[in-house]
């Protein structure tokens, strides 16, 4: 099984309904097991609190040390439930997304092509000095080493995940951006990472190298880009906003420390 793989669980009773996975990916990184509950349903109290007991029992025979969940706005109940056990509110998650590509032209100082194997360690150096608002980052339980570590590791990994594709953006030569894109259908992209290289941040130049991404894709026949954005993330909020993205209803994510604050393993 390859790191990218992973084995959905499930519990299922009238009272509680619950998917998770571990994330593979992760446990270079945190030198322990990382899980995801991709779904959670809740519907009354002491006996879903009996059903999250064998979650519980499962982190711990799989020494899970952080716990993520995301919950659509209106999943009140479920929030509640399990904030009542220890998870925590880290951020809201929106997932803007824009359509119709034929309005944006580019720059024609900026180049885009598809990163090559030897591009790695400088886009994971990039990945690992920039990004200071990640879920990661902002959790007190984890923090920021853990959170640099964790970009580095995503923007390599993306070199070798069938499913990313990583693209730079080159302005006389120099690397300036770079994003790690998926295809969710042949006519749509999502922006998994995206970030401008250090010291280049507050100078204008985020907005071209967008705009000149969204008329590369246009060019390839894409019609709908979408992307990930933290509430945290003020500054890139209002930078989707003007390039015409629409901002559905956020996702709440919560984390949960089973053992305590996570420490970085060897």
């Amino acid at each position: 099984m390859s790191m990218f793989s992973f084995v959905e669980e499930r519990i299922a009773i009238p009272a509680l309904e619950l998917t998770h996975h571990l994330a593979p990916w992760d446990r270079p990184i945190f030198g322990a097991n990382t899980a995801v509950i991709s779904s959670i349903q809740c519907r009354s109290g002491t006996r879903a609190d009996a059903a999250f007991g064998d979650f519980r029992s499962w982190c711990e025979t799989n020494d899970v040390r952080l716990v993520s969940c995301r919950l659509a706005m209106d999943q009140l109940v479920e929030c509640a439930f399990l904030e009542a056990r220890g998870f925590r509110f880290i951020e809201l998650n929106y997932r803007p997304e824009v359509v119709g590509l034929d309005r944006f032209a580019g720059d024609p100082d900026i180049s885009i092509c598809v990163a090559e194997p030897s591009d790695e360690p400088e886009i994971s150096s990039i990945a690992r000095q920039i990004f200071d608002v990640g879920r990661l980052h902002v959790d007190p339980q984890v923090g920021a080493e853990i959170g640099n570590r964790r970009y580095a590791a995503w923007a390599a990994n993306a070199f070798e995940n069938p499913g990313q594709q990583v693209l730079k953006c080159l302005m006389d030569g120099r690397l300036i951006a770079f994003m790690v894109v998926e295809r969710p259908t042949p006519e749509s992209r999502f922006w998994s990472l995206v970030g401008l290289a250090p010291g280049l941040a507050g100078q204008g130049l985020g907005r071209r190298v967008w705009n000149t991404m969204l008329a590369f894709h246009h060019r390839a026949g894409v019609q709908a880009v979408s992307t990930s954005i933290s509430s945290h993330n003020v500054a890139v909020h209002n930078l989707y906003v003007s390039l015409g993205f629409r901002f559905p209803a956020p996702t709440i994510t919560l984390h949960w420390c089973p053992f305590g604050p996570v420490t970085r393993g060897a």
